[in-house]
């Protein structure tokens, strides 16, 4: 089963969209201990993680690991503490290694390797990563002996300095939402490189809940398939119930919330844990309601005028609907061409359709 598959497939069994985060901080381990030896280090911060794991097993869809925080352990046991903490977690719990790697050829396939490998590795299922040196910084982990791995994309975080590169505009976009369609394009690369039995997208994408706009906008860009790890919620002070009307997908999915300070720093963490999963799932279905009340309010039927429209539309070949490339490189369901509206009986159609929709407006 693919690494996808199986956040699907847990969260599901489950029902949560948390993610528990293991990030063994120097402020969260006994000052005695961290200061004593990299052993004792070592020790106290697997000691940290294992209790965590042992309290939000049955909450948590994934466990995130910061490979940053067990490298600050120590040169020697560092990542000898990392693999113990993976193999501390139960065999059924998918593991995302927060790495946030970004290389090309020979430096992405080793970097993927120490990852992944189960026998001289971290073992992990997937990572995150950093997308802007393209395609080849990305395949590496996704392809090959890899292809039931996956990755979440930075594309954009809650950091503030985010918006320094990340919210650019390019033509018609920014490359927040560049990033979120290339994500698409590159599973559909990695399925066709190496095809395996699953069909769920190889990666998703990482953007934070603080911006619930932004959040909204790389939802639209990446399409429903592609799941959203979004970081913020809590400490951060993201919104819970804002970033779960942005971010969920039409199933009320596809979204993975996690936590990581909100659940250390807890006198209890396995109530902390269960907490906010309830909490999450109450959002979600606050979402999912308010949604099918807005398919069922009256009004929203098309009016005479747009369907008399849009059939004429249709006709003279204005309106087409299937896979159309645009200039800005996006791939649209439909192309509307207005310069074909050429002749005077096709101008006073359109004329008419405009007026009407003047007259309808409730600014009127």
């Amino acid at each position: 089963m693919s690494f996808f598959d199986q956040i699907q497939s847990r969260s599901k069994s489950i029902n949560s969209l948390l993610c528990v985060g293991l990030d063994p901080h120097e402020k969260e381990l006994p000052a005695d201990q961290w200061s004593a030896s990299e052993e004792s280090r070592c020790e106290a911060a697997y000691q940290f993680c294992k209790r965590i794991i042992g309290a939000t097993a049955e909450h948590t869809v994934c466990y995130k690991p910061n490979a940053a925080f067990f490298e600050a352990l120590g040169t020697k046991l560092g990542n000898v503490t990392l693999r113990r903490v993976i193999d501390a977690i139960p065999d059924d719990i998918p593991v995302l290694l927060d790495v946030k790697r970004g290389d090309i050829g020979s430096t992405a396939a080793a970097y993927a390797e120490a990852c992944y490998e189960e026998k001289d590795g971290l073992n992990a299922g997937g990572v995150t990563l950093s997308p802007l040196m393209g395609w080849d910084s990305v395949s590496p982990f996704i392809t090959g002996k890899y292809a039931d791995k996956g990755a979440f994309v930075l594309c954009k975080t809650s950091n503030p300095g985010s918006n320094d590169i990340l919210a650019l505009n390019l033509q018609h976009q920014t490359v927040f939402e560049k990033i979120a369609g290339l994500a698409n394009d590159w599973s559909n690369s990695a399925a066709s490189e190496s095809p395996t039995s699953s069909t769920t997208p190889r990666l998703g994408l990482v953007v934070g809940a603080t911006d619930p706009l932004t959040l909204s906008k790389a939802r639209k860009a990446a399409g429903s398939k592609l799941w959203i790890l979004a970081p913020g919620v809590g400490a951060q002070g993201g919104d819970l119930d804002a970033a779960c009307r942005a971010g969920l997908n039409e199933e009320g999915t596809g979204m993975l919330i996690p936590v990581s300070r909100g659940i250390s720093n807890a006198s209890d963490p396995a109530a902390e844990a269960m907490k906010l999963k309830d909490e999450i799932n109450a959002a979600r279905k606050a979402v999912l309601e308010k949604r099918g009340e807005e398919r069922q309010q009256p009004g929203d039927s098309i009016a005479p005028y747009q369907k008399e429209f849009l059939e004429f539309s249709l006709k003279e070949g204005v309106l087409k609907f299937g896979s159309f490339v645009l200039k800005s490189g996006r791939t649209s369901p439909y192309f509307f061409n207005a310069g074909l509206f050429s002749s005077g009986s096709a101008l006073y159609k359109l004329g008419k359709a405009y007026a009407a929709a003047i007259m309808s407006s409730k600014e009127l």
